[in-house]
């Protein structure tokens, strides 16, 4: 019987999963489809004598002159065969396009938020087991701090911070500014070299760091709190009565009825991942997901546009999904619901 049900229950916010993820296309479509401008405008040089066939070329090509319902049928055909045409700015297809950003914003932010979420849970396990100590003081204090702090506030202040020597002390360390990698040094073929791989991390550091540093507060101060609420439950007292370490009850009690809320936060982290992170990308000149969504958006390059947030709304609804399965597994209230 609860197998039947459990079954039910996945396949009912399995269809849920669905149904929202073809409003998130539709919605998406009209909504660039109905945007101010011409796009046709920034695909041609701006000059009364430019060769008007090619104008039209173009509208035919990607179908502008068409009703917005057969554009519509279009765009849904192309987004079940994954077939997104190619860019209105650029000469390339909008997955060659989003498939070299994605990979690099995966290496930033993929490798950040899981760092973010090590170390935040930590932190913020141990400010709970420390509570009203010197160590959850400073390190919530400390948290809260960076936590109200603009992210694009401090990346400049690393940039400044890392390009310069302060205080005239020759020992600082200067880092890179900008970029994948050193483009000069190693032209744009990528390639397995140490000397390659050394550099594409050492341009990761300032925007890696901002990303960790700015997202490590809510992670910590969730985790915090969550321990507090489950260190005051009965069975917590029952757990010490029987003579276990402060370690055994952290670690076997409180901690595992401690996850549910972090597992709704790593859920939207990793849709997080593919979102990117807009001001870092952009302050850092790091041409990842977010960076070509505003440039996307500058240039009403349509198509790129389109097929970034259909992939960010859809993994958020699967980030979410995924969730709750865990949390059936993980928290027996939810089966008894």
């Amino acid at each position: 019987m609860a197998s039947s049900s459990f079954r039910r229950m996945i396949l009912k916010r399995c269809i849920f999963a669905l149904l929202t993820i073809f409003g998130i296309i539709t919605v998406n479509f009209f909504l660039i489809n109905l945007m101010p401008g011409d796009p046709i405008h920034n695909m041609i040089p701006r000059d009364p004598k430019f060769n008007k066939e090619v104008r039209e070329i173009l509208i035919e090509k990607f179908h502008l002159n068409a009703p917005i319902w057969e554009r519509y049928v279009i765009y849904l055909k192309n987004t079940v065969t994954l077939d997104w045409g190619d860019s209105y700015m650029q000469d390339s297809s909008v997955i060659d396009i989003i498939s070299v950003a994605m990979s690099w914003t995966l290496m930033l932010v993929g490798l950040s938020t899981v760092i973010t979420l090590l170390l935040g849970m930590v932190v913020g396990a141990y400010a709970a087991y420390r509570r009203g100590g010197a160590f959850d003081l400073v390190s919530t204090g400390s948290l809260l701090f960076f936590y109200g702090m603009p992210i694009f506030w401090f990346a400049i202040m690393l940039q400044i911070l890392f390009t310069s020597y302060p205080l005239e002390m020759d020992w600082w360390p200067q880092l890179p500014l900008s970029g994948y990698y050193d483009v000069l040094k190693y032209g744009n073929d990528l390639r397995l070299d140490p000397g390659m791989i050394l550099n594409v991390l050492e341009h990761m550091i300032l925007p890696g760091t901002t990303l960790a540093i700015g997202s490590l507060a809510g992670v910590s101060l969730v985790m915090r709190s969550s321990l507090i609420d489950v260190m005051t439950e009965d069975y917590i007292m029952t757990a010490k009565a029987k003579g276990l370490t402060d370690y055994q009850v952290l670690r076997y009690h409180a901690f595992p009825n401690g996850l549910p809320p972090m597992v709704a936060l790593i859920a939207m982290s990793l849709a997080f991942v593919i979102g990117g992170a807009y001001q870092v990308e952009v302050i850092f000149s790091y041409r990842g997901i977010g960076y070509e969504t505003l440039t996307a958006i500058y240039s009403l390059d349509f198509p790129v546009l389109q097929f970034i947030i259909v992939v960010g709304g859809v993994l958020v609804v699967v980030a979410n999904l995924l969730s709750d399965i865990v949390l059936i597994f993980i928290d027996p209230r939810i089966k008894i619901a």
